[in-house]
């Protein structure tokens, strides 16, 4: 019996890993799938009626991904609907997305395919938000769509799947989850974890107005950041860990001239709170016009830049600035 059992799961997770991923999440309405190949969308089409398809791998066009040109392609000649949603298996939904999926959900012909690539996170979160809002599902139950038999793991770094359904319950606090609730959530109060922000001039000067500075000279720019999350911020020492400020210098020409850091110091921001910062700018040393772009960024258990998250990504605007550096040239 239990060599049964154990064959019975190699072959599932095999299927969803080197196979199709294809599974219905309420009957007649929502379809969840991996990448359908081009014959299986068609199939999906013709057998289930297929009049929505939502790819969550963002809108990809170009030569390197000829899967969407082909989905594109095949969506268009069955006169249905194609709705590009961007959403990670690796980091919180943005809020800006998953109001955009809460329209699409509420706007769109059914019934409705939606995938990413393996179909497991972000296929998975798409399929527990489907089932809260149009089914009678509790949390718990609806959570079931991101169980291992479809690919998905809690553990790594698509763990951030999981942590925005429990972001949701600890809202909750103890009430029984509606879809109503869900709704009010989704669209006042959800922030992914503690990458909210507003950033500002300290002492309420204009970014509008051109900073002023000599050439041969460092510039000292002090700016505010407010933290607008509802988890507090971790400034931490190193060149990546932690949050802090990243900004980058660029002359007229779009060229980088200078990029740096500030907040690289151990400190907590608690919700509401702001922290004043400065950013170190060497001599430009050629006169003229620079543009300054400052940014919110979250290296925790980053290890690369790469892997940072930036603030922007969720909706907290960058901030820009121009710099007017005066000769003569050093």
């Amino acid at each position: 019996m239990v060599w049964f059992v154990v064959l019975v799961v190699v072959l599932e997770t095999a299927r969803v890993l080197f196979g199709t991923n294809r599974h219905v999440v309420i009957p007649g309405m929502l379809y969840r799938y991996n990448q359908p190949s081009a014959a299986s969308l068609e199939r999906a089409i013709a057998d289930d009626g297929i009049r929505t398809v939502v790819n969550l791998r963002g809108f990809c066009p170009g030569p390197e991904s000829p899967w969407y040109a082909e989905e594109v392609r095949i969506t268009n000649a069955n006169g249905i609907s194609q709705e590009d949603i961007t959403l990670s298996a690796n980091r919180l939904p943005p809020p800006i997305e998953l109001r955009r999926l809460i329209e699409v959900f509420d706007r769109s012909e059914y019934p409705m395919l939606f995938h990413c690539k393996r179909g497991a996170d972000r296929t998975g979160l798409t399929a527990t938000i489907g089932m809260l809002l149009y089914s009678d599902a509790s949390l718990n139950r609806a959570r079931r769509q991101l169980w291992p038999r479809f690919g998905h793991f809690r553990f790594g770094r698509t763990a951030a799947i999981d942590e925005f359904f429990e972001i949701y319950e600890r809202w909750l606090d103890g009430r029984e989850h509606t879809p109503t609730l869900f709704r009010e959530w989704a669209a006042k109060h959800y922030t992914p974890g503690a990458t909210a922000g507003e950033l500002s001039l300290t002492g309420g000067r204009s970014i509008d107005v051109p900073l002023l500075t000599p050439a041969s000279q460092w510039l000292a720019v002090k700016v505010d950041a407010k933290n607008t999350a509802h988890d507090p911020w971790e400034l931490k020492p190193g060149n990546y860990a932690g949050v802090h400020v990243q900004f980058s210098v660029q002359n007229t020409l779009g060229a980088y001239v200078h990029t740096g850091q500030a907040g690289l110091f151990r400190h907590t921001v608690k919700p509401d709170e702001t922290i004043e910062l400065t950013l170190a700018i060497p001599p430009l040393n050629v006169p003229g016009r620079y543009f300054v772009r400052v940014d919110l960024m979250n290296a925790t258990e980053a290890g690369v830049p790469i892997r940072q998250t930036g603030f922007y990504q969720f909706g907290s605007d960058p901030m820009m600035l121009a710099i007017e550096a005066q000769g003569p040239t050093r």
